[in-house]
């Protein structure tokens, strides 16, 4: 059965370098990340007009490639969960999670017996890997390589920081756009409350042992993003990385053109 080397990666306190998946597709992007250095893609089903069957199709690809998919489900329904976990995807990040017993809930969706209720379908398919396995084996080995995240983005989910980021939790990422809109003041991302937030949940991640996540905009911003303790290094997203390369191109030319 597969080994979650993502999962494995941060819990012994290392370093993994990904980016956003939300417009392209195809085997070719998720070899070359693969190639190019990257550690996992993470596939938006929240933002993007991907389906599950595009999703599952991604995931699988970046298996194939090397890459940790980690799949950021639209939100918490029995669905978003089950499903992704039955067609071989092993890390799940929630949206919008406001309260403990959300987060209590995606635990138990997610998980079987004893962390929780997930539904059982071992099946020789993709949750085992296309192997011939014992169940309960599965079942065990499943539990310990299931990433489950968590996202900070709402005003809520700020009051309650102790009872989500709880045993059972292994990531935790602070939405700032959702997170500054929620506290009343969109887009102002230097604000102290905001700062005060993030120091919180970092904080709270050391003393638990729950990695965190940093966004990177630029290579040169690495060594203050993982000073900060983030594990996750989440760079850009597709979409961001082709501009970054198109505009060096264009600006190189743009004293050629002759109008």
């Amino acid at each position: 059965m597969r080994e979650n080397t993502l999962k494995k990666t941060l819990k012994a306190g290392d370093v993994a370098l990904g980016t956003l998946l939300w417009e392209v597709r195809g085997r070719g992007v998720l070899y070359t990340l693969a190639r190019a250095g990257m550690d996992f893609v993470m596939i938006c089903s929240e933002h993007s007009a991907y389906n599950l069957e595009t999703v599952v199709e991604l995931v699988h690809q970046a298996h194939a490639a090397g890459l940790s998919p980690v799949v950021r489900i639209p939100d918490l329904e029995y669905e978003h969960v089950t499903r992704l976990l039955d067609s071989g995807c092993q890390s799940l990040i929630v949206p919008h999670v406001k309260t403990g017993d959300e987060v209590r809930r995606f635990i138990e969706l997610a998980k079987y017996h004893p962390q929780g209720k997930r539904g059982v379908a071992i099946y020789l398919g993709a949750n085992t890997d296309y192997e011939d396995v014992d169940a309960v084996q599965a079942m065990a080995h499943a539990n310990a390589n299931t990433l489950l995240g968590v996202i900070i983005e709402t005003a809520q989910a700020a009051e309650n920081l102790d009872d989500i980021l709880q045993p059972g939790i292994d990531l935790a990422l602070v939405g700032t756009q959702d997170l500054a809109h929620s506290l009343g003041f969109p887009g102002e991302f230097d604000r102290p409350e905001l700062r005060d937030i993030l120091g919180r949940v970092r904080a709270l991640c050391k003393e638990r042992g729950i990695a965190t996540a940093g966004a990177l905009t630029r290579p040169d911003s690495v060594q203050a993003v993982v000073n900060s303790g983030a594990q996750y290094l989440l760079y850009g997203t597709d979409l961001v990385l082709l501009r970054q390369a198109t505009l060096q191109a264009a600006e190189a030319l743009a004293p050629f053109r002759k109008s």
